[in-house]
């Protein structure tokens, strides 16, 4: 189909807006003003709350979990000494204590506290046994009495004394206060409430010391600093990219109207969009709500620039406003429509990943793109109309600035060069295409951060500690029969499988013991104490009768404890493992390897992970395989539109190979500089790619339009050039520009983002002032020139 055929159909879209004008105005600013209401609901999805929906099965595990044992999130507080004695010191014993009084008093669902002050330790005697609390009856002032207090917590090894170097630290100097939370439901706003409680605590007056110093962790107080620290900079992010949008289009426009209109038509696009989300209780994803917002507004400009431009170009010809904005519709319409349709589907792509902070991202960026086009491709040419006709200018050749002719002899160049920049294109392409193999996957919350970030720095700080740990996971076993436990030889498999999880690479270790828990250890120091504290007790019976009353008895005096391992009835229980880091291909081989493990050793149980690392190797899964699928899925649906749009399969596959060409060069950046593909960087490629065949799409139709009026490509391309050289040039420009406010920001996450999209949309221009015409030179897709 023929591109006038296009414009002709645009042309009496112009048409209409210009006659109904005040109709489409009255409509506009009442449905802005309905849609923009709903913004009073917006939220964020904070945390892994946004990852994994209700059915995922993630999710469905966790809620097993949670119905058996309780929230699998909690609260820790860890206390550090900086001023070399140990925490068993009186003042600092009356802090621990006090700090977990007001955890247990003030913090929302607050369940069972555990630090030294209270923790269950079972001693024998002459009747047997008893469960001793150290300082049930409070803290001695005594130094003799604090002293076998002392002695009593750290008897023993780290070996045969569960509480050394994982309660508190072998030297003394560190210790844990632990507090479980209830289960808090689906309500997403507790977790942030919990965990701004927790900073009021810890972080308060009354907990500042130069002899200590505390360091938090877990979900709640996680969400809390990502929304303290991380909501705030993309919030200076986007309020940033806006005030760059308005001086670029000052700058560039040089008058009023294209800074306000511009201006409006973005703030009620994009408002309205998320304001529409918002009555549907949708949360915005808070690492990728930037993403929509800052592309919607350079893509706004874009848009405008080229109405705009367009509309200047008739008007220096004819000095006929309306007639003008009617032959801006025109010649703009079918070409912006079709960039808007690239542009989409490279974002609806990303529906089809199987991850919610991407799907959201996808869907909501998809209707930004398709808002700002409406909004603009009807104000603006209405908005041109108004005001008074003048006579048209004689110092442009058909209406074409200096700059505009610099660009028409620029098509002559390429002409002359299509050979050399044929082959430059092929090897600069080879050069970057190796550092796609270098790439890594990272979902490393911390990393991704960065460590300019002020909670990334105490995080680092915390986990340079002999007790500090951020990650963690839960393996759960359980079998369909009651009391399976009370067997030795399935009691003796469970620690086989401590034992070798301690043995994983991602296992933390704290002196010489595996940061590995169940509930063999409950049961060795019941054992010992039953057996008048004799060391060589410390250990699970072998006897099935022994072990079965022993687990009854520690379920019951222990029960505290023994509940956070075990269910009632002796079937399910759960193996707590603390991990020195996060490394993806670690965490897949850990994970791998546990599952091999298990059904060796347990082939009648069903085995469920859970946890930081179950959570973060589904995702690096994920967004490697939502990535590929993503780009996959764009490129080929956008190659097929190029092929509808100008009847041809030559020329689709043509108007392809400059826009992989900057996805190539975004990749070699990525694996060269060592930046990872993270639930942010994962975008980029699909984005660049639906963005740069935009200003394929404008050169190619108007150089089609102009084969067809001229009859040659030297003249249609010097006319495409002319016409929309400049208007290419100045929305990258703004384009790179709004990106690249990202580069400023402290989030590494930011940084990169803005790097790879920077690099990605000026390669991109740079292949349609090349690549582009060069092929279209070569190939001659559009048949051949008369005369021939």
């Amino acid at each position: 189909m023929k591109v006038s055929t296009f414009n002709a159909f645009f042309r009496k879209i112009g048409e209409a807006q210009i006659k109904f004008r005040w109709v489409f105005l009255a409509v506009f600013v009442p449905v802005t003003v309905f849609c923009c209401a709903g913004l009073k609901d917006f939220a964020f999805a904070l945390g892994d709350e946004g990852w994994f929906g209700g059915n995922d099965e993630i999710k469905i595990n966790q809620k097993k979990y949670e119905e058996i044992f309780g929230n699998l999130n909690g609260l820790g507080c860890l206390l550090v000494m900086q001023d070399g004695r140990e925490v068993f010191s009186e003042d600092i014993l009356h802090v621990i204590d006090k700090i977990g009084s007001r955890l247990k008093d003030e913090i929302p669902y607050a369940d069972r506290l555990t630090s030294i002050i209270n923790v269950d330790i079972p001693v024998g005697n002459e009747e047997g046994f008893e469960v001793v609390k150290p300082f049930g009856n409070g803290i001695p002032s005594d130094p003799a009495e604090l002293a076998k207090k002392r002695d009593f917590i750290m008897r023993g090894s780290e070996k045969n004394n569960a509480l050394i170097n994982s309660m508190v630290s072998d030297d003394g100097k560190e210790t844990w206060i632990f507090l479980s939370l209830l289960p808090y439901g689906t309500d997403e706003d507790i977790p942030l409430e919990i965990g701004y409680k927790f900073i009021d605590i810890i972080e308060g007056a009354d907990f500042q010391s130069d002899s200590y110093k505390l360091y938090g962790t877990g979900t709640p107080y996680e969400d809390a600093n990502e929304d303290r620290y991380d909501i705030p900079e993309y919030y200076k992010r986007v309020a940033l990219g806006f005030v760059v949008m308005l001086i670029f289009l000052a700058v560039f426009l040089r008058n009023p109207f294209g800074v306000i209109v511009p201006g409006f038509t973005t703030i009620g696009a994009i408002a309205s969009v998320f304001g529409v989300m918002s009555y549907f209780g949708v949360k915005a994803d808070s690492t990728l709500v930037t993403v929509p917002i800052i592309l919607g507004m350079a893509l706004s400009v874009g848009y405008s620039v080229h109405y705009i431009n367009m509309f200047n170009h008739f008007f220096r010809r004819t000095g006929k406003r309306r007639e003008s904005a009617i032959s801006c519709v025109e010649e703009c319409g079918w070409s912006v429509l079709f960039t808007v349709l690239t542009t989409m589907t490279s974002f609806v792509s990303f529906m089809f990943v199987k991850m919610k902070p991407l799907e959201w991202m996808g869907r909501v960026t998809a209707l930004v793109v398709l808002a700002v086009y409406v909004y603009i491709a009807v104000l603006i040419p209405i908005l041109l109309s108004f005001g008074k006709d003048k006579a048209p200018s004689a110092d442009h050749e058909k209406g074409a600035t200096k700059i505009d002719m610099k660009f028409a002899r620029w098509a002559d160049v390429v002409q002359k060069k299509t050979k050399l920049i044929v082959i430059l294109s092929v090897l600069i392409m080879a050069a970057f295409i190796p550092g796609f193999f270098k790439i890594q996957v990272l979902v490393d919350f911390a990393s991704i951060a960065g460590e300019k970030m002020p909670y990334v720095k105490t995080l680092k700080e915390m986990l340079a500690a002999k007790l500090g740990n951020q990650y963690s996971y839960t393996v759960m076993l359980a079998f369909d029969d009651d009391d399976a436990f009370k067997e030795p030889d399935n009691m003796n498999a469970l620690m086989e499988l401590e034992d070798f999880i301690g043995g994983l690479s991602l296992t933390k270790w704290s002196g010489g013991k595996a940061r590995v828990s169940s509930v063999t250890s409950i049961l060795k120091e019941m054992y010992r104490a039953l057996n008048e504290g004799d060391e060589e007790y410390f250990k699970v019976p072998e006897d099935d009768y022994v072990l079965a009353q022993l687990l009854e008895l520690s379920s019951i005096e222990m029960h505290d404890d023994f509940k956070d391992f075990m269910d009632d009835d002796f079937k399910i229980t759960v193996v707590n493992v603390d991990m020195v880091r996060y490394g993806e291909k670690e965490a897949l081989e850990n994970v791998a390897a546990i599952k091999t493990k298990v059904k060796e050793i347990f082939p009648n149980a069903k085995c469920t992970l859970l946890g930081d690392m179950i959570q973060y190797a589904e995702m690096s899964s994920r967004i490697v395989s939502g990535g590929i699928k993503s780009f996959a899925f764009s490129f080929v649906i956008i190659a097929i539109m190029l092929i509808l749009a100008f009847s041809s399969v030559r020329t689709g596959l043509i108007g392809m190979i400059p826009n992989v060409a900057p996805v190539i060069l975004v990749g070699g950046v990525m694996g060269y500089l060592k930046y990872s593909l993270d639930f942010g960087t994962v975008a980029v490629m699909p984005m660049i790619l639906g963005i740069a065949v935009d200003d394929t799409i404008h050169l190619t139709t108007h150089l089609k339009m102009g084969i067809e009026k001229s009859g040659s490509y030297k003249t249609a391309m010097e006319d495409s050039f002319r016409e929309i050289g400049a208007s290419m040039f100045l929305t990258t420009l703004i384009l790179c520009a709004m990106f690249g406010v990202y580069i400023l920001s402290p989030m590494h996450i930011l940084v990169v983002i803005g790097v790879l999209t920077v690099v990605g949309l000026s390669s991109a221009l740079l292949a349609d002032y090349t690549i582009t015409p060069a092929l279209l030179y070569a190939v001659k897709p559009f048949g051949k020139e008369r005369g021939e």
